[in-house]
């Protein structure tokens, strides 16, 4: 019943749905709405925090909170059991700003093609770390979507986490990528899916992040989001217009800007992308000549 009031709310419920399943449904599953206490809660919660996944836990108190806002709504509950738990009391927010530094992308380039990973995968984490897009947007990307003649890949709305549809114009490196998976994947559907599927089902929310945590293993910690940071600190330092960035990024700009900047600067992206792709390409040949 919850996970169909989330489906309906949101692209994908699937980190809802494991939530559900893992922390909250052993715990407290079989109980009535009214039952529910605040120590309930809190038991559920710290057991996530004391295991080291603060930021889980939040995710999971949060979920609880909408799951007996909506109980309050329609009659299910009196109180709820869970603002006793406030968020300040199970971690501390950490805003990202972490971009790998030239030496990290070295040796993450360097990394990423020696390590014992599908191929697959190893050209997801690229193909990141390429066109600047979002994690979700590689793993449900389809055959359908690409135009290799035109150099382009369109993005739908509802695989954007922004809403809007985007056009990525893709480098010849991201092209050789594609060209590359074509004749074992093309049948699939999804250029991405997941093993042992019928190509029909892309790879999971977590396969990503596994995948890099092999290749990073040793460096300083990073994530899938920040392969894209990564690109959009170098071309902002690389001189490249902070419109043309975040258009890349498919980001809504704010206030004036948002309203009147209507531009989609294509042959700048294009051109941007492409002069990424030959920076990671040159950094890459240093690690080979070293």
């Amino acid at each position: 019943y919850v996970c169909d009031v989330v489906e309906r709310a949101r692209k994908d419920a699937a980190p809802i749905r494991r939530y559900l399943e893992r922390d909250v449904y052993p715990a407290i599953g079989t109980m009535p709405v009214s039952a529910v206490q605040a120590e309930h809660v809190r038991e559920i919660v710290f057991a996530i925090r004391n295991a080291g996944h603060g930021q889980a836990a939040v995710a999971v108190r949060n979920l609880l909170k909408r799951i007996w806002d909506y109980a309050l709504i329609c009659g299910l509950a009196e109180t709820s059991p869970v603002h006793r738990t406030p968020v300040k009391y199970i971690a501390v927010a950490k805003a990202r700003s972490r971009a790998l530094s030239e030496a990290e992308i070295r040796l993450f380039l360097n990394r990423l093609d020696a390590a014992p990973l599908r191929n697959e995968l190893k050209s997801a984490l690229r193909v990141i770390l390429l066109t600047l897009t979002r994690k979700s947007e590689v793993r449900l990307a389809r055959w359908e979507h690409i135009n290799l003649e035109r150099a382009e890949w369109e993005i739908p709305p509802e695989h954007s986490k922004t809403g809007a549809g985007q056009i990525v114009y893709l480098s010849r490196q991201a092209i050789a990528i594609l060209e590359r998976l074509r004749p074992t994947t093309r049948r699939a559907g999804y250029i991405f899916p997941a093993v042992g599927s019928d190509g029909n089902t892309p790879i999971g929310q977590s396969t990503l992040n596994r995948a890099l945590d092999r290749v990073q293993r040793g460096m300083a910690h990073f994530t899938v989001h920040d392969l894209r940071r990564t690109g959009a600190t170098r071309l902002s330092e690389m001189g490249y217009q902070p419109d043309w960035i975040e258009k890349a990024l498919n980001h809504k700009l704010r206030g004036v800007r948002g309203i009147y900047n209507r531009a989609e600067y294509a042959q700048q992206r294009r051109d941007m992308l492409q002069a990424w792709a030959d920076t990671l390409d040159g950094l890459q040949a240093a690690v080979d000549a070293a």
